[in-house]
């Protein structure tokens, strides 16, 4: 057992295969590309960096060089997600219609302002970048590239409001909430929130969506059981129902439902899937590639934000 404070000398080591780079994501770049280089599996913390060309030109190294790369959008491995996209993909749901999401803190309120998350210039994502980027994902994991968005973001004055659009952009102030509205590829829509000002909100990552046959509803705060509604229920029984996952469900590891299933499990799934595709010699997911269109569709957000207008997601 070794450690070392330089990055640099943990890529060099012929003994180490993966890199996990947990920094702040200005620096993701640097040693993406490094470890890249090295012929090293990389897994990155989310967003994969707050700059769509950075993370294009690691997308491409990564492609380049065969390797295997993923990155942490953690919460999209929960079981009860997992079985609605079994359930999607199966055609068990019908056509989607409409996805709402949000995601919100209230760490805005009691977190240290001067902590790196709340600076651009030490790598602050914005809420859009940082807890938005889940609901980005989960949404597009679900169903399937976002291609159209209008938004609004905003930041946070000091005498407790928001500050002026114009006051943000002329500040490069990272924002601190927002509200967009999306159109799929597929011709669904979908309306999203975030907030790290929302007061009782530890950390509620919230979604439903509608399809042709059913609904369903997601809270990370009650995250292990899956909720469904069936058009087709007879009359007397439509309504949502709930099902505890277990192991019968994809991604669950507990052999009876109701053992808990927390933060730590979850991540354990992302990275089981990581190895496993590393061993397999297969394309793990998200990778480099699906994290850098995340981020294509952050910034779409933002150019929306300044705008009036709809922004098309390339």
């Amino acid at each position: 057992n070794s450690s070392s404070d330089s990055w640099r000398d943990v890529i060099a080591r012929d003994d180490i295969d993966v890199i996990d780079i947990c920094t702040p994501p200005q620096f993701h770049q640097e040693i993406a590309l490094a470890a890249i280089a090295a012929g090293k599996h990389v897994f990155c913390e989310k967003p994969i960096t707050n700059n769509l060309a950075e993370a294009k030109a690691m997308a491409q190294a990564a492609r380049d060089a065969g390797v295997v790369t993923q990155v942490g959008f953690n919460y999209r491995h929960t079981p009860a997600i997992s079985f609605a996209k079994k359930m999607l993909d199966e055609g068990r749901l019908g056509v989607p219609l409409e996805f709402r999401a949000s995601y919100l803190q209230e760490t805005g309120f009691f977190a240290d302002p001067k902590r790196w998350r709340a600076l651009k210039a030490t790598g602050g994502s914005g809420t859009v970048g940082d807890i938005g980027s889940h609901i980005i994902d989960i949404s597009e994991h679900l169903f399937g590239d976002i291609v159209k968005v209008a938004a609004r973001v905003r930041s946070r004055a000091a005498d407790g409001g928001w500050v002026s659009e114009q006051q943000r952009l002329e500040g490069d102030l990272v924002d601190d909430g927002g509200v967009w509205i999306a159109e799929f590829a597929s011709g669904a829509i979908g309306t999203f929130a975030i907030s790290s000002f929302s007061s009782g909100r530890k950390n509620r990552v919230h979604f439903e969506f509608d399809t042709s046959t059913a609904a369903v509803e997601f809270d990370w705060n009650d995250r292990e059981v899956f909720k469904v509604s069936y058009v087709d229920e007879p009359e007397d029984h439509r309504g949502f129902r709930t099902v505890h996952t277990n192991d019968q469900h994809p991604d669950g590891w507990w052999r009876l439902a109701g053992l808990g299933l927390g933060y730590l499990d979850v991540s354990a799934v992302q990275f089981q899937k990581f190895v496993r595709a590393i061993v397999a010699g297969t394309p793990a997911d998200p990778d480099f590639g699906r994290a850098a269109h995340v981020q294509e569709v952050v910034e779409a957000i933002y150019a929306a934000a300044a705008s009036d207008g709809w922004v098309v997601v390339a």
